[in-house]
Protein backbone atom coordinates (compact mmCIF):
# COMPACT_ATOMS: atom_id res chain seq x y z
CA UNK A 1 0.00 0.00 0.00
CA UNK A 2 1.19 3.17 -0.74
CA UNK A 3 1.54 6.23 1.51
CA UNK A 4 -0.25 9.81 0.90
CA UNK A 5 1.08 13.52 1.65
CA UNK A 6 -0.59 15.91 1.01
CA UNK A 7 1.50 19.13 -0.12
CA UNK A 8 -1.40 21.47 1.29
CA UNK A 9 -1.46 23.23 5.27
CA UNK A 10 -5.15 23.83 4.07
CA UNK A 11 -7.00 23.00 7.48
CA UNK A 12 -10.60 22.50 5.05
CA UNK A 13 -8.54 19.68 2.78
CA UNK A 14 -7.12 18.09 5.98
CA UNK A 15 -10.42 17.90 7.50
CA UNK A 16 -11.87 16.03 4.35
CA UNK A 17 -9.11 13.27 4.16
CA UNK A 18 -9.65 12.40 7.76
CA UNK A 19 -13.29 12.68 7.53
CA UNK A 20 -13.18 9.76 5.18
CA UNK A 21 -10.35 7.79 6.53
CA UNK A 22 -7.48 8.52 4.89
CA UNK A 23 -4.17 7.99 6.36
CA UNK A 24 -1.59 10.87 5.15
CA UNK A 25 0.80 13.12 6.82
CA UNK A 26 1.10 16.60 5.79
CA UNK A 27 3.91 18.44 3.86
CA UNK A 28 4.17 22.15 4.00
CA UNK A 29 4.39 23.63 0.26
CA UNK A 30 6.93 26.24 -0.46
CA UNK A 31 5.04 29.89 -1.18
CA UNK A 32 4.01 29.44 -4.64
CA UNK A 33 2.61 32.72 -6.26
CA UNK A 34 -0.72 31.71 -7.67
CA UNK A 35 -0.72 33.71 -11.14
CA UNK A 36 -2.63 31.38 -12.95
CA UNK A 37 -6.55 32.58 -12.99
CA UNK A 38 -8.28 30.07 -15.29
CA UNK A 39 -9.46 26.33 -14.78
CA UNK A 40 -6.60 25.00 -15.89
CA UNK A 41 -4.40 27.51 -14.08
CA UNK A 42 -5.73 25.75 -11.13
CA UNK A 43 -3.56 22.43 -12.20
CA UNK A 44 -0.61 24.62 -12.87
CA UNK A 45 -0.79 25.78 -9.05
CA UNK A 46 -1.36 22.57 -7.79
CA UNK A 47 1.69 21.39 -9.94
CA UNK A 48 3.69 24.25 -8.71
CA UNK A 49 2.73 23.29 -4.85
CA UNK A 50 4.52 20.48 -5.32
CA UNK A 51 7.96 21.62 -7.01
CA UNK A 52 11.37 20.89 -4.42
CA UNK A 53 9.49 17.52 -3.15
CA UNK A 54 10.97 14.35 -4.36
CA UNK A 55 8.68 11.55 -5.02
CA UNK A 56 9.96 8.22 -3.80
CA UNK A 57 8.95 4.65 -4.04
CA UNK A 58 5.46 4.31 -2.45
CA UNK A 59 4.94 7.90 -1.98
CA UNK A 60 2.18 9.37 -3.34
CA UNK A 61 1.77 13.86 -3.40
CA UNK A 62 -1.40 15.13 -3.55
CA UNK A 63 -1.33 19.21 -4.31
CA UNK A 64 -5.06 20.94 -5.50
CA UNK A 65 -5.79 24.63 -5.98
CA UNK A 66 -9.21 26.15 -5.46
CA UNK A 67 -10.55 29.27 -7.86
CA UNK A 68 -13.76 30.82 -8.22
CA UNK A 69 -15.32 32.72 -11.39
CA UNK A 70 -17.84 35.15 -12.03
CA UNK A 71 -18.59 37.35 -14.08
CA UNK A 72 -15.44 37.18 -16.04
CA UNK A 73 -13.79 37.76 -13.32
CA UNK A 74 -11.29 35.58 -10.87
CA UNK A 75 -11.62 35.78 -7.36
CA UNK A 76 -9.11 33.74 -5.02
CA UNK A 77 -8.29 34.73 -1.78
CA UNK A 78 -9.03 38.39 -0.93
CA UNK A 79 -6.25 40.72 0.71
CA UNK A 80 -8.56 42.42 2.92
CA UNK A 81 -11.86 42.47 4.41
CA UNK A 82 -12.91 45.65 1.81
CA UNK A 83 -11.84 43.17 -0.74
CA UNK A 84 -13.58 40.30 0.47
CA UNK A 85 -17.01 41.99 0.47
CA UNK A 86 -15.90 43.09 -3.05
CA UNK A 87 -16.05 39.65 -4.23
CA UNK A 88 -19.37 38.56 -1.95
CA UNK A 89 -21.14 41.83 -3.68
CA UNK A 90 -19.64 40.27 -7.34
CA UNK A 91 -21.16 36.36 -6.14
CA UNK A 92 -24.67 38.28 -4.81
CA UNK A 93 -27.93 36.70 -6.41
CA UNK A 94 -25.30 35.36 -8.72
CA UNK A 95 -24.64 32.12 -9.99
CA UNK A 96 -20.69 31.51 -10.30
CA UNK A 97 -18.41 28.34 -10.74
CA UNK A 98 -15.79 26.64 -8.10
CA UNK A 99 -12.93 24.90 -9.91
CA UNK A 100 -10.72 22.72 -7.84
CA UNK A 101 -7.43 21.22 -9.98
CA UNK A 102 -5.48 18.52 -8.07
CA UNK A 103 -1.97 16.92 -9.50
CA UNK A 104 -1.60 13.42 -7.24
CA UNK A 105 2.20 12.26 -8.25
CA UNK A 106 4.12 9.04 -7.81
CA UNK A 107 7.46 7.85 -8.73
CA UNK A 108 5.99 6.65 -12.01
CA UNK A 109 2.27 8.19 -12.56
CA UNK A 110 0.92 11.42 -12.47
CA UNK A 111 -3.22 12.23 -12.77
CA UNK A 112 -4.93 15.44 -12.96
CA UNK A 113 -7.93 16.57 -12.84
CA UNK A 114 -10.48 19.49 -12.94
CA UNK A 115 -13.64 19.23 -11.42
CA UNK A 116 -16.54 22.24 -11.60
CA UNK A 117 -19.40 23.06 -9.62
CA UNK A 118 -21.75 25.60 -9.80
CA UNK A 119 -23.30 27.61 -7.37
CA UNK A 120 -25.53 30.48 -6.52
CA UNK A 121 -26.32 32.99 -3.99
CA UNK A 122 -29.16 34.56 -2.46
CA UNK A 123 -28.86 38.24 -2.77
CA UNK A 124 -26.64 39.77 -0.29
CA UNK A 125 -27.59 42.62 1.77
CA UNK A 126 -24.93 44.65 3.59
CA UNK A 127 -26.05 43.21 6.81
CA UNK A 128 -25.53 39.27 5.55
CA UNK A 129 -22.08 41.07 4.35
CA UNK A 130 -21.44 42.15 8.13
CA UNK A 131 -22.59 38.38 9.92
CA UNK A 132 -19.88 37.02 6.62
CA UNK A 133 -17.64 39.23 8.03
CA UNK A 134 -18.25 38.14 12.05
CA UNK A 135 -18.89 34.44 11.72
CA UNK A 136 -16.25 33.70 9.09
CA UNK A 137 -12.74 34.42 7.87
CA UNK A 138 -13.53 35.12 4.21
CA UNK A 139 -9.52 36.20 3.86
CA UNK A 140 -8.48 32.63 3.75
CA UNK A 141 -10.75 31.46 1.39
CA UNK A 142 -11.08 31.32 -2.44
CA UNK A 143 -14.05 33.65 -3.40
CA UNK A 144 -14.03 35.14 0.13
CA UNK A 145 -16.63 32.16 1.26
CA UNK A 146 -16.50 28.91 3.00
CA UNK A 147 -19.96 26.91 1.92
CA UNK A 148 -19.38 24.69 5.25
CA UNK A 149 -19.34 27.76 7.30
CA UNK A 150 -21.86 30.33 8.11
CA UNK A 151 -22.16 31.56 4.42
CA UNK A 152 -23.51 28.40 3.48
CA UNK A 153 -26.52 29.54 4.80
CA UNK A 154 -26.48 32.15 1.45
CA UNK A 155 -26.54 29.28 -0.51
CA UNK A 156 -29.35 28.90 -3.24
CA UNK A 157 -28.70 25.77 -5.21
CA UNK A 158 -25.32 23.54 -5.98
CA UNK A 159 -24.89 21.93 -9.23
CA UNK A 160 -21.44 19.36 -8.55
CA UNK A 161 -19.78 18.22 -5.83
CA UNK A 162 -20.14 20.28 -2.70
CA UNK A 163 -16.61 19.20 -1.27
CA UNK A 164 -15.52 20.80 -4.21
CA UNK A 165 -16.39 24.15 -3.40
CA UNK A 166 -14.88 22.89 0.40
CA UNK A 167 -11.42 22.69 -1.82
CA UNK A 168 -10.79 18.71 -2.22
CA UNK A 169 -13.35 16.92 -4.55
CA UNK A 170 -13.34 13.80 -2.56
CA UNK A 171 -15.95 11.80 -4.93
CA UNK A 172 -13.24 12.04 -7.99
CA UNK A 173 -10.16 12.24 -5.62
CA UNK A 174 -11.39 8.74 -4.29
CA UNK A 175 -11.30 6.74 -7.39
CA UNK A 176 -8.04 8.34 -8.86
CA UNK A 177 -6.25 7.28 -5.31
CA UNK A 178 -7.84 3.72 -5.47
CA UNK A 179 -5.90 3.49 -8.91
CA UNK A 180 -2.68 4.75 -7.07
CA UNK A 181 -2.99 2.21 -4.11
CA UNK A 182 -4.51 4.47 -1.73
CA UNK A 183 -7.95 3.38 0.05
CA UNK A 184 -9.10 5.05 3.14
CA UNK A 185 -8.73 2.88 6.52
CA UNK A 186 -11.53 2.37 8.84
Amino acid sequence: MNKLYLVSTSPRRISILKKFGYDFEVLKPEEVEEVHTSPEGTLLNATGKLEGFRVREGQILLAADTLVFCDGKTLGKPSSAEEAKEYLRILSGKTHKVYTGYVLRSIDEKIERIVETEVTFFELGETELEFILKFDNPLDKAGAYGIQDFTGIFVKSIKGSYYNVVGLPIEYLYFDLKKMGVLPTP
